[in-house]
C-alpha cells in the first residue's frame, strides 16, 4: 500500500509539472504513453488522472486524449481578519463579473425572518444575481438585506461594484461579523440553466448572516457554486489558544473573495 500511494504521489507531481508547463486546451501524452515514462501500472496511472479530472486539471476527451483544463477556483477561508488587517477572504483567482438577475422588495419569509431576527413581513430587498469568472458563470446568489438599512440603494451598480464597500460608503454600514455554512446538494432546473450544468450535478451551497458594527444582523445570502470550478481551503491555526480554532468567520472587512472575488 505504501507503494502504491508513492507511486501515485509521484505520478501525480510528474502530471501536474506537465499541465503547468502547458497551455489550457493543449494535449498531454496518453495513458499508455505515460505509464512507459513513470513506470507504473495503467490502472494506477487513471486513478491520478481522474482525480486531477475531476479537480479540473485535466479534460479527458473520449477518442481523442487527455487535455489541459482550468483547475478548480479556490477560495480561501480564514479563521479571522487578515494580518494586514484586510479581508478574511483573500481574493479568489479570476476576474469576478455580476450579473443582477431580478431585484424587489419583498416582505420576509419566516426563513428570512428568523435568520435576520425580525418579524415576518419585515420589508428586506431580495437581490438574485449571477457571479462570472472571466465571463464564465460560476455561481448564483440571492441577498436578503433589510431594505431600512440600504434607501434607495442603486442595485444595478452591483454589477460593477463590491455591496459591501457600498453599505460602507453610502449607508454606514460596516459588515463586522458573519456565520457561514457550506452543504452540498443538486442542482435544480433553474440552477442548473443558469450555470451552464445539467439537472442534479452536484453544487456547493452557501448560506451567510452577517451583522454590522452594531451586532444587528442585516443580511442573510443563500448561494449556489458549480462544484466543477470551485472549491473552499481554509487555514487553521493549531497553536493558538483553544478559543482563536474555531472556524467562526470574524471581522468580514469587504472580503474580495465575498463581494469583488466572490460572494455578495
Amino acid at each position: 500500500m505504501t507503494l502504491d500511494l508513492r507511486k501515485r504521489d509521484r505520478a501525480r507531481e510528474h502530471l501536474i509539472g506537465l499541465i503547468e508547463s502547458r497551455a489550457i486546451g493543449q494535449a498531454i501524452p496518453s495513458e499508455r504513453q505515460l505509464s512507459a515514462d513513470l513506470g507504473i501500472s495503467r490502472p494506477t496511472l487513471r486513478a491520478v488522472v481522474d482525480d486531477l479530472v475531476r479537480d479540473g486539471w485535466l479534460v479527458r476527451e473520449h477518442g481523442r486524449g487527455m487535455f489541459v483544463g482550468s483547475p478548480k477556483i479556490a477560495q480561501e477561508i480564514v479563521g479571522g481578519p487578515s494580518p494586514t488587517g484586510g479581508a478574511a477572504y483573500p481574493p479568489a483567482p479570476g476576474t469576478w463579473t455580476s450579473r443582477v438577475l431580478s431585484h424587489s422588495v419583498v416582505p420576509a419569509g419566516t426563513l428570512v425572518a428568523s435568520r435576520l431576527r425580525v418579524t415576518s413581513g419585515t420589508p428586506v430587498l431580495r437581490i438574485a444575481r449571477q457571479r462570472l469568472v472571466d465571463g464564465e458563470a460560476i455561481s448564483l446568489e440571492t441577498i436578503h438585506v433589510l431594505d431600512e438599512m440600504v434607501p434607495s440603494i442603486d442595485v444595478m451598480a452591483l454589477e460593477s461594484g463590491s455591496f459591501y464597500a457600498m453599505l460602507r460608503e453610502q449607508f454606514g454600514v460596516i459588515p463586522t461579523e458573519a456565520d457561514q455554512v457550506h452543504e452540498a446538494a443538486a442542482a435544480g432546473a433553474t440552477e442548473a440553466a443558469l450555470l451552464g450544468l445539467v439537472e442534479g450535478a452536484p453544487i456547493l451551497t452557501l448560506e451567510r448572516v452577517t451583522r454590522d458594527q452594531n451586532g444587528r444582523s442585516f443580511e442573510f445570502t443563500r448561494a449556489s457554486y458549480r462544484a466543477d470550478r470551485y472549491r473552499v481551503t481554509s487555514h487553521l491555526s493549531l497553536t493558538g489558544p483553544a478559543e482563536s480554532r474555531h472556524t467562526r468567520i470574524t471581522s468580514v472587512e469587504d472580503p474580495a473573495g465575498l463581494q469583488d472575488q466572490a460572494t455578495p
